[in-house]
C-alpha cells in the first residue's frame, strides 16, 4: 500500500546543503527557501529521516559558529548589535539575558537583601 500525497523531495544530498546554508549564517527559514521548500517540509523531513534530524542539529550549531565568529570581528555599533540579537535568537539557551529559576518549598524571605541573596544563589546553582 502505498502512502496518499504529494511525493518527497528529499534527498540525502540535502542533509550538507542545509549545513553548507546555514554556516553562512542563514536561518533554517532561509535555508529552506534557498533549495526550494518550506520551513515545515524541513520540519517534517527532520521529523522522518535520521541523517537529516543530525545535518539540521549541525547546522544550527554552524550557524551559532558564523555568527559568533563575526561578532568577534564586528567593529561598528549596529553590527555588533545585529549579531547579538541574530545569536540571542539562534541560540537561546547560551546567549538568553533572562535566568528562568524554579524553586519548590517553603521560602521565608523578609527582607529584599533576603530575597536577593536566595535569587543568587538560585543561579549559581543553575550554572
Amino acid at each position: 500500500m502505498s502512502e496518499r500525497g504529494r511525493p518527497t523531495d528529499y534527498a540525502p544530498e540535502l542533509c550538507g546543503q542545509v549545513v553548507d546554508l546555514m554556516a553562512t549564517g542563514l536561518s533554517l527559514t532561509a535555508a529552506a527557501a534557498e533549495i526550494g521548500v518550506h520551513r515545515d517540509t524541513i520540519y517534517a523531513w527532520e521529523a522522518k529521516y535520521p541523517e537529516f534530524s543530525d545535518a539540521i542539529k549541525i547546522a544550527r550549531g554552524k550557524r551559532v559558529l558564523k555568527l559568533e565568529q563575526d561578532l568577534l570581528t564586528a567593529t561598528e555599533g549596529p553590527r555588533v548589535t545585529a549579531r547579538i540579537f541574530a545569536l540571542k535568537n539562534a541560540d537561546a539557551h547560551e546567549w538568553r539575558d533572562k535566568r528562568e529559576v524554579e524553586h519548590s518549598g517553603e521560602m521565608n524571605i523578609t527582607t529584599k537583601e533576603q530575597r536577593d541573596a536566595a535569587v543568587a544563589a538560585a543561579t549559581r546553582a543553575d550554572r
